[in-house]
């Protein structure tokens, strides 16, 4: 799926009962179950725009959308299919996108940061180990360790899975609210980075402590400025207040890749096992971030 073009993908997903049977498989791989009482048989109901699924046992009704990113959406399923499509593909905006599935610039928004809010949980759920690699990094400008703090610099560390080779099987860029004064991470933020990022058990850490050690000898450094140059080329550079979502978007696509896992279907599942998130809310939550990064809290 990963592998074909725009044109090619609308032509497989050609109507809305083939989004609505390839996202049945998805969020019921094993067959229909009730949320309510388990059961797995149930009646199709399809006088609706989507179809529902009434449990034959306790009558329970419910939306092959619902507990997904787009329940409560009035978007179509197609529309829905190739935003995601494209997002697995490092190369879409909101302006692109409201283009291409006929929407408004605020549809389009809400539907790409919806995916990177299922790309975030997806990531939450997996946690770096074996032998990890954490080293520091700084978004915005470029590191100048004799100058003042800007309010451009944003601060970040990098965690690296690596096998036996020393080649990088999973990795994370977790953005810090620095203080307004401090051009380095402490080790007490490093701590708290591998206690919510790194397993407990049997995880060999280094921590790049030495800013100015070879970037030769920091596995994750590479990804960390295609990361930013993607950033910058697709966003034209972007602020505090969502570069966390989109840190977590790039090592999604990144990690899928490492594992040699489809991006699309990886996705798809992603989307359907993440709860909805308004526009209002995602508003609020930037606007959070950003006055805790003016006022130099940490996450």
């Amino acid at each position: 799926m990963d592998q074909l073009s725009l044109d090619q993908f609308q032509d497989r997903f050609y109507s809305e009962d083939v989004c609505v049977d390839y996202l049945f498989q998805a969020k019921w791989p094993n067959g229909f179950i009730c949320p309510k009482c388990s059961h797995r048989h149930f009646y199709k109901v399809t006088t609706r725009r989507l179809p529902l699924y009434e449990c034959a046992q306790c009558h329970h009704q419910t939306s092959i959308i619902v507990d997904t990113i787009m329940e409560g959406s009035r978007t179509t399923l197609q529309k829905w299919f190739t935003a995601i499509f494209l997002a697995s593909h490092p190369s879409i905006n909101a302006i692109e996108l409201k283009d291409i599935i006929n929407v408004t610039y605020k549809t389009a928004w809400l539907v790409l940061h919806k995916i990177r809010c299922a790309m975030s949980t997806s990531d939450s759920s997996n946690l770096l180990s074996g032998m990890v690699q954490v080293h520091d990094a700084c978004y915005g400008r470029p590191y100048n360790p004799y100058s003042q703090p800007h309010p451009e610099e944003h601060y970040l560390l990098v965690g690296t899975s690596l096998n036996e080779q020393k080649e990088p099987t999973y990795i994370k860029m977790k953005l810090l609210m620095e203080a307004p004064r401090v051009k380095w991470i402490s080790t007490a933020e490093k701590m708290s980075f591998a206690e919510r990022h790194i397993e407990a058990e049997g995880s060999n850490i280094e921590f790049m402590t030495e800013r100015l050690k070879p970037r030769r000898l920091k596995f994750g450094y590479p990804y960390f400025k295609k990361a930013s140059q993607w950033i910058n080329e697709s966003f034209h550079g972007i602020g505090v207040r969502h570069l966390r979502a989109y840190l977590d978007e790039f090592c999604y696509r990144v990690n899928q890749k490492l594992n040699q896992t489809p991006v699309f279907q990886s996705l798809i599942q992603s989307c359907t096992s993440t709860k909805k998130i308004s526009y209002k809310s995602l508003k609020e939550k930037g606007k959070r971030v950003r006055y805790a990064h003016m006022i130099g809290l940490y996450w």
